[in-house]
């Protein structure tokens, strides 16, 4: 017996559908027609009174049902379905509306309607949506009354199914049809396809599962007509769905709930940090945490008051309103004027502050209007060197942040060049600048690498001494690629000793111990072809600096860690590692393998996690 009918088409070069029909008797039931039209093809899916109908300019439909598709992270979704880590789908009811004050859903008979292809990928998933409708036989004559119980028996199911991501919407269907528990029933589901964005999306996905970066996708399919907004959109989503970044954000999601409705704790907000700066590593967009916030805090800046806003803010305004003044005021900033911003930007960067990028965005757009009317080119000449000048800062922070926070990372001869470029233009500002405001609060951040930092001393060093002609730009990038495959030598040993980690820690607290596994460690070294240009690095200093490492962490795993988490003591961790120099990333990886064989709470990780 069929038990359910797939379709399958294409509406232009554009829009690519799939249709299931599920129920009884589907095989000899009309439900389907396509119709000839000079603007395109139309394809129609109809039963009892409902109708769904795709042509080239979108969806039409009718009836009962309505639409669903995944979730996009990155966009503003409703609170309650960004907590609840059950809901991935977004669903909408054709004709219901919710009661502004008790929060109800209402179910009115004002279920026809159409939406524009552009509208759909836009609104809801960038890549696939869904549209459905059943026909009951007239079952529940009152279309009300029908969406009302298809949301009963099938609004759970539909907002929580894996199934509508992975685009397993045949298996689904029959989903449905079970949970709405009425054997005359018929359900068909429509799904539409974004070809375009779907190809970029599995362009993107590729890409960052083998290098954990968008880089090589940035000007991928060109051609194709994909808006900026969409192509953000789609490049976030691959990069929360990637399993390291999505432990991440979930995370931080359930630190801003316990904190939505009064304000984050310093306790709170150092977790938050910390999982800023982790999250680094795999260059998630700082972007993504700041609409969370936005999303669950629910604390609109607009609304805060002048008096109330942090120093740095009223400065920030105090000297760009200088650009507002009359005629015969200068536009020329002062040293320390710029200065003072710059500061003022970095502190705001490091509080997660958007009110400085608010304040600058706000003044060029009156500048811009009191240019065209005034023809002042002195005041937007001055203003556009200004953000010249921060955009120095950006490119300089990002290089700096890449270098200190993330594994097997080396700099270009332009990116060099770019580097000291900068830090002559800060340097003029004032002598010590580009150390204060770009190195030092990296290598004071106790989540920096340690090869990190010695990457970023070699950089400062290695910028010092080109400009007393000293070195080149080229032995600064072989400084830092030396750096670097030191670095991969130290983990290709390192991890070979963790593969073996069961025999190793008691073995390695003897001298015959650490030379066996010297000695072991250097044959499979050998032997691997892959490790084959890392040999010369392979020394009995970087040995030793990995047996020094595991027996550290064997101690603190075997004798301290049980402490702490029977004492509750963080300050025991803390002291630790700030004597241990093991990279806080390592030692946290450490305790939640610890915590995840022993089955111990996540909470009580957050309690010795805190910071003392």
């Amino acid at each position: 017996m069929i038990r359910a009918i797939v379709h399958h088409g294409f509406l232009g070069e554009a829009i690519e559908y799939f249709a299931v029909v599920v129920g009884p008797d589907v095989d000899r039931r009309f439900f389907f027609e396509q119709i000839k039209s000079a603007r395109g093809d139309v394809v129609r899916y109809f039963g009892g009174n409902s109708e769904i109908v795709l042509n080239p300019e979108g969806v039409r439909f009718r009836g009962n049902g309505g639409m669903f598709g995944e979730y996009m992270f990155g966009g503003h979704l409703p609170v309650g379905d960004l907590l609840n880590e059950e809901v991935v789908n977004r669903l909408v009811l054709f004709g219901t509306t919710i009661d502004p004050r008790s929060h109800e859903l209402r179910f009115t008979p004002n279920t026809e309607g159409f939406e524009r292809w552009e509208n759909l990928f836009l609104q809801g998933n960038a890549v696939a949506n869904h549209f459905f409708f059943v026909d009951d036989r007239k079952r529940l004559p009152d279309v009300g009354d029908r969406q009302e119980k298809t949301l009963k028996s099938t609004g759970k199911l539909l907002k929580r199914s894996r199934k509508v991501g992975a685009g397993q919407f045949l298996a689904l269907a029959h989903e449905m049809l079970d949970a709405l528990g009425e054997p005359e029933t018929t359900l068909v589901i429509v799904r539409v396809v974004h070809r375009a964005n779907q190809r970029l999306a599995e362009l993107c996905r590729n890409a960052y599962a083998a290098s954990q970066s968008l880089d090589d996708v940035a000007s991928a399919l060109a051609d194709e007509a994909i808006e900026p907004y969409q192509r953000e959109r789609i490049q976030i989503d691959v990069i929360y769905h990637h399993r390291d970044n999505q432990e991440l954000i979930d995370e931080y999601k359930r630190i801003l709930a316990s904190c939505a409705g009064s304000t984050i704790d310093s306790s709170a907000r150092a977790r938050l940090m910390r999982l800023r700066t982790l999250s680094l590593r795999n260059e998630v967009p700082l972007s993504i945490f700041d609409t969370l916030e936005e999303i669950v805090l629910q604390e609109p800046r607009a609304v805060v008051r002048k008096e109330d806003e942090a120093d740095y803010i009223q400065s920030t305004r105090e000297i760009l309103g200088g650009f507002l003044l009359g005629r015969n005021i200068t536009r020329k900033l002062s040293s320390l004027d710029l200065v003072q911003l710059m500061e003022n930007k970095q502190r705001a960067a490091a509080m997660r502050d958007q009110t400085f990028e608010e304040v600058l965005l706000e003044t060029g757009r009156l500048i811009d209007e009191i240019g065209r009317e005034e023809e002042d080119y002195e005041r937007l000449e001055s203003f556009g060197e200004l953000v010249t000048l921060f955009d120095r800062i950006d490119h300089t922070t990002t290089l700096v942040n890449k270098l200190a926070f993330m594994d097997d990372v080396e700099l270009s001869p332009e990116q060099v060049r770019s580097l000291l470029g900068n830090m002559q233009v800060f340097e003029k500002l004032r002598r010590g600048l580009f150390q204060q405001l770009f190195i030092d609060p990296v290598v004071n951040n106790e989540y920096a690498l340690a090869y990190g930092k010695k990457k970023l001393y070699a950089l400062t060093l290695g910028l010092i001494s080109i400009e007393n002609n000293e070195e080149s730009i080229a032995g600064v990038v072989d400084a830092i690629v030396s750096i670097n495959r030191h670095e991969r030598a130290y983990f290709a040993a390192y991890n070979l000793a963790r593969r073996r980690m069961a025999n190793f820690y008691l073995e390695l607290n003897t001298a015959e111990g650490r030379e066996t596994f010297r000695r072991e460690i250097r044959a499979e070294i050998t032997h691997d072809p892959a490790l084959r240009d890392l040999h010369d690095f392979i020394n009995e200093s970087l040995l030793e600096e990995v047996i020094t490492k595991i027996r550290l962490e064997a101690f603190y795993i075997n004798q301290l860690l049980p402490r702490i988490v029977e004492e509750h003591d963080p300050k025991l961790r803390n002291d630790f590692l700030s004597n241990s120099g093991l990279d806080r990333f390592q030692v946290e990886e450490l305790e939640r393998e610890y915590f995840e064989m022993r089955a111990f709470p996540p909470q009580l990780l957050d309690v010795i996690q805190r910071p003392a």
